[in-house]
């Protein structure tokens, strides 16, 4: 199985990023082939390929997970070409979060202590919504737009990825409520 520890977007985000898509449309030549709103997220944690065994471990660890706090918001900064310094995707970039980053770290802490086999990342924690994979990454038109956006982040959720021709596929395993 393919697992990741993710963010759902509210409703309400979704409407705002729907409307930003389509002023960014207006800059390309081509048609641009955005993720689907539904599938869109906020990675907290990718997993990579687990085994049976291992995703009960991950389930149940979500299941047991307890935010110390009532309230998680974060703040999405900018719109612009994702990773930095390369164009091969178009990334909401968010401020660094302290909590986003604990939230990171008591899971990688909780995985290793029940000695699951996962795909570490060795680079620095940098929260991003991923809005689209381009295909060609030259010509492109300037779109680093500042934004000022708070958002709430309010569940949790265990997402399986399945690899598709015509892009990724999500479906959420299970879920908990942060902040209720």
């Amino acid at each position: 199985m393919r697992l990741f520890l993710a963010f759902s977007l509210t409703a309400g985000l979704k409407k705002k990023i729907a409307f930003l898509e389509e002023k960014i449309d207006k800059k390309f030549k081509t048609k641009l082939n955005w993720i689907p709103l539904e599938n869109l997220h906020l990675t907290v944690l990718f997993l990579g390929h687990l085994n049976y065994q291992d995703y009960l471990k991950v389930e149940n660890i979500l299941a047991n997970f307890n935010l110390p706090y009532r309230n998680l918001e974060a703040r999405i900064k900018k719109i612009a070409y994702g990773p930095p310094g390369k164009k091969r995707m178009i990334w909401l970039y968010l401020e660094k979060n302290k909590k986003l980053e604990e939230i990171k770290n008591y899971f990688e802490k909780e995985l290793d202590k029940q000695s699951v086999f996962y795909k570490k990342e060795v680079r620095e924690f940098l929260p991003h919504i991923n809005l689209i994979r381009l295909k060609v990454a030259k010509d492109l038109p300037e779109i680093d737009e500042k934004l000022n956006w708070s958002i709430n982040l309010n569940e949790l959720c265990l997402f399986e990825s399945y690899l598709k021709k015509e892009g990724a596929e999500y479906k959420k395993l299970k879920c908990v409520k942060i902040g209720l």
